[in-house]
């Protein structure tokens, strides 16, 4: 094909685009042309400008998955002043078909979804018979799954103990003391804190089960000793929270919402990359304004639980997963609103993101589906973007407002991180008595310094 018969083809592009696109002509794909000018051709027709095309213009373009590909490779490397969102959106669509099995050919069966309950494994015969009496209680589910979780590294180690595996005192002390020889999951190795939750998940399948009372007394005396050792033992969060204080504070967490958001400006806007830097950034922004816990960040809904008037404010109310209780955080901060506002867009122009957000009403403010994330997802990018998960938030909020005013501390930072009774926040409140103490004595030894110094200059 020559210079004149490209240039022919490409009739319905303006001349900008079209002579950016003869000057590269060498490295345009096989039907590159042709799916480009089909493109500009149905946006001619149904009125829309470049920086905002719709889903509709994509779909009318491309009728196969590989044609959707093909036309936002080139866009995106030649013509990047073309807004791919809703390309994207698409393309997501086609994946989903894909992966769920609808394009699979006659005769094979898609794959069905495993179970969200946690399996027991390796159980010996007796923890088995208590396990419906767990499954029926009335805890949530993920708590449920915690406990069999644990009790599964419990069986892991019950091989290797000299004691038959019958639930009461002995079995507990063997199975701590054989913990705290291995590994956890990160390398690191077990300590007393890990230890008792095993043994704790022991208790919890014992209570419910119908475990007898003495068994479940040796269970738990043993769970209350290695609980008072783990009391002993520095916490690993204090030393990531420390560490965050080095880098800032809650200045990291701002570069690290602009490190996001710059990410994703220099990635295509419809790639999956692009997406998860934006989300990040959102939910950084959004617990800088009002922590809240990994669990229920993942459960938001657009229309829900957050709320985008036509003034362009946000505001956000929720029910605690762990409480019941709600929690009102009113309206968030602008800049915060500005970020969410990104997010949602996903490189669409601003003035649309109310249109946006209706579209979306009613979807997950983060998949933008009627499908969640795990509810771990948001710490885990948390933890990727500042290096501590999404829970430490919550810490770095209660610090600053400790070392502003102690003395206030503890009922305003109940009220921020929603909880509901005083015990919630005991060991914190204690640290704010602590530090009005020293405040208290630093101001003392203060007044009597100065006294001194005016005796002695008399």
């Amino acid at each position: 094909m020559n210079d004149n018969i490209a240039e022919a083809r490409l009739f319905a592009v303006p001349k900008p685009e079209r002579e950016s696109l003869l000057a590269h002509r060498d490295e345009l794909p096989a039907g590159a042309i042709s799916v480009i000018n089909r493109f500009f051709l149905k946006l001619g027709e149904r009125g829309e400008h470049p920086s905002a095309p719709s889903r509709a213009t994509f779909e009318a373009v491309c009728r196969t998955e590989s044609t959707l590909g093909l036309l936002l490779r080139v866009l995106n490397r030649h013509l990047p002043a073309v807004c791919l969102a809703e390309g994207r959106t698409l393309r997501k669509e086609y994946y989903k078909r894909r992966s769920s099995g609808l394009e699979r050919p006659p005769g094979r069966r898609a794959k069905t979804p495993a179970s969200s309950e946690t399996a027991p494994k390796n159980w010996p015969c007796e923890w088995v018979e208590l396990l419906p009496g767990l499954r029926a209680a009335p805890i949530k589910d993920t708590s449920i799954n915690r406990y069999i979780a644990s009790v599964n590294r419990c069986a892991d180690m019950a091989p290797d103990l000299k004691c038959p595996p019958r639930l009461g005192w002995l079995l507990a002390w063997e199975l701590a003391s054989e913990a705290q020889k291995k590994q956890g999951e990160h390398g690191a190795a077990i300590n007393a804190r890990t230890a008792a939750s095993y043994i704790g998940a022991l208790v919890s399948l014992g209570v419910h089960g119908g475990l007898d009372d003495i068994a479940l007394d040796g269970l738990r005396s043993v769970q209350a000793h290695y609980q008072r050792k783990g009391r002993r033992l520095a916490k690993r969060k204090t030393a990531r929270i420390d560490e965050l204080y080095e880098k800032g504070g809650y200045d990291e967490v701002m570069r690290a919402i602009i490190r996001e958001l710059q990410k994703a400006d220099v990635l295509p806007d419809w790639s999956a990359k692009a997406a998860v830097a934006r989300a990040t950034a959102a939910i950084l922004a959004v617990c800088t304004n009002d922590p809240a816990r990994t669990g229920d960040v993942a459960s938001w809904t657009m229309g829900g639980a957050l709320v985008r008037n036509t003034s362009g404010r946000w505001q956000l109310r929720w029910r605690q997963q762990k409480t019941g209780h709600w929690k009102d955080a009113g309206e968030l901060w602008p800049e915060i609103g500005g970020v969410i506002d990104d997010h949602i867009l996903g490189g669409r122009p601003k003035r649309h993101a109310q249109r946006r957000f209706e579209e979306l009403r009613g979807a997950n403010w983060l998949t933008f589906s009627d499908q969640p994330y795990d509810r771990r997802w948001p710490s885990e990018k948390v933890s990727d973007a500042i290096g501590v998960p999404l829970h430490d938030l919550r810490t770095l909020a209660a610090d600053y407002l400790r070392l502003h005013n102690p003395a206030s501390a503890p009922n305003v930072v109940s009220v921020l991180l929603g909880h509901v009774t005083r015990g919630a926040g005991e060991d914190y409140r204690g640290l704010c008595v602590e530090t009005v103490a020293q405040r208290e004595w630093l101001e003392i030894r203060n007044r009597h310094a100065t006294s001194e110094l005016r005796r002695s200059s008399a």
